[in-house]
């Protein structure tokens, strides 16, 4: 059995929190709306002397106690403190990075994978740690085995890698089943697997491509692999305490599988697209449709136990979840907005109007919450932001 700590989903904060040292003073009222106490412009020089706004894709890794390391569109990753005010450093690699970049707690370190296929660990001074290579861009948040220190990553092309965490040796390096569209020349079959991959409770990885699941060993040995009829966008989440894998489709249906033989468990059909990925919260799966609904699950009964409207995941990005045990969740409207576990009962929504000239407040990324009471966020248009959550107890 695996450590308690392995990564359940895509945005899972034990994935994207780094720890330095433990919050003093104040806890913070995490059902109270976060105001922006930071934010940054990231744009590059064109040759005419204009600037041009570098999207941020990719959820930052915050460090709880220091700021979030940051990385853009245009290959730069950054080490900012708190406050997005100070550059603690800045590396450029070989291109884009859209996958969100993965929290190695044991080494105090980032893993940054690139859409030209270059993974690179950086420790917090950003020195290189190793760099090595995957055959293909990667797009999906690799996620990684505890225990095992190997680090799984699904790249476009239909290939699954697995590298040491320690050097970035490589595990294995094999191929996974194709769309089905692959063979009458599909434009996008390239592009895919898109699903971030997840950590079983069997301390084995499920690997979401096409329309199907494959389930690995740490080693790449394949456990087995189920074919679902539907194509899945949204990444993964897994049910340690129940042995389930949870499985979102485009079909619209949540498919809850063993995790040891794959065999179907149960079934929730939510009556629209899904491409934004869930989380889980206690017993609670939060997964949203592309109509805007947002859905809470009890993945015990295979139950809906809430349906909000407008609180799905805006295009394709995640749930996470706070430090409470509520959901977050950057929604069509661009904003940040937090749910209640149990309920889907609203609790806040951020705002980014601050009279900037030209400016787009529109979120596009997954939050990160660190139990700092910071919480972190980028748009396509440029900007990072840093929200505050007010102290339970304010300084006097």
């Amino acid at each position: 059995m695996p450590p308690i700590d392995a990564p359940a989903f895509r945005h899972d904060p034990r994935k994207v929190v780094l720890g330095l040292r433990k919050p003093t003073g104040s806890t913070f009222r995490w059902d109270t709306e976060p105001v922006v106490c930071g934010h940054r412009h990231f744009t590059h020089p064109r040759t005419d002397g204009q600037r041009v706004s570098v999207p941020v894709c990719a959820t930052p890794v915050a460090v709880a106690g220091l700021g979030a390391v940051f990385a853009t569109y245009d290959g730069r990753v950054r080490l900012f403190d708190s406050s997005l005010e100070k550059l603690y450093w800045e590396r450029r690699l070989d291109n884009a990075v859209y996958a969100s970049p993965v929290a190695d707690p044991a080494r105090q370190a980032v893993v940054v994978a690139t859409t030209g296929g270059l993974v690179r660990s950086l420790d917090l001074r950003g020195r290189t740690r190793w760099s090595a290579s995957v055959d293909g861009p990667v797009y999906a948040t690799p996620t990684t085995v505890p225990g095992t220190d190997v680090l799984v990553i699904a790249a476009f092309g239909s290939r699954c890698v697995g590298l040491r965490l320690d050097t970035g040796a490589t595990v294995f390096d094999r191929e996974l089943p194709r769309p089905w569209h692959a063979q009458w020349g599909g434009s996008a079959a390239h592009r895919d697997p898109y699903a971030s991959p997840v950590t079983l409770d069997t301390a084995d990885v499920a690997v979401a491509c096409a329309e199907h699941v494959v389930c690995l060993a740490p080693d790449g040995t394949q456990r087995w692999c189920r074919d679902l009829g539907a194509s899945i966008r949204a990444s993964l989440v897994a049910v340690h305490a129940e042995g389930v894998l949870v499985v979102a489709g485009v079909d619209g249906r949540c498919t809850f599988l063993d995790s040891r033989t794959g065999e179907e468990r149960g079934a929730v059909v939510l009556g629209g697209k899904v491409v934004g990925s869930p989380a889980l919260s206690g017993t609670v799966l939060a997964v949203g449709t592309q109509d805007g609904a947002g859905f809470g699950v009890d993945v015990r009964t295979h139950e809906v136990c809430w349906r909000v409207p407008g609180a799905a995941p805006r295009d394709h990005s995640s749930y996470t979840v706070t430090p409470s045990g509520g959901f977050a969740v950057t929604t069509a409207r661009g904003n940040i907005v937090g749910l209640g576990r149990d309920d889907g009962r609203f609790l806040w929504e951020t705002s980014q109007l601050l009279g900037l000239s030209g400016h787009d407040p529109a979120l596009d990324t997954t939050p990160v919450v660190a139990p700092d009471g910071n919480m972190y966020c980028g748009s396509y248009s440029g900007m990072a932001y840093r929200f505050r959550f007010r102290p339970r107890q304010d300084p006097t």
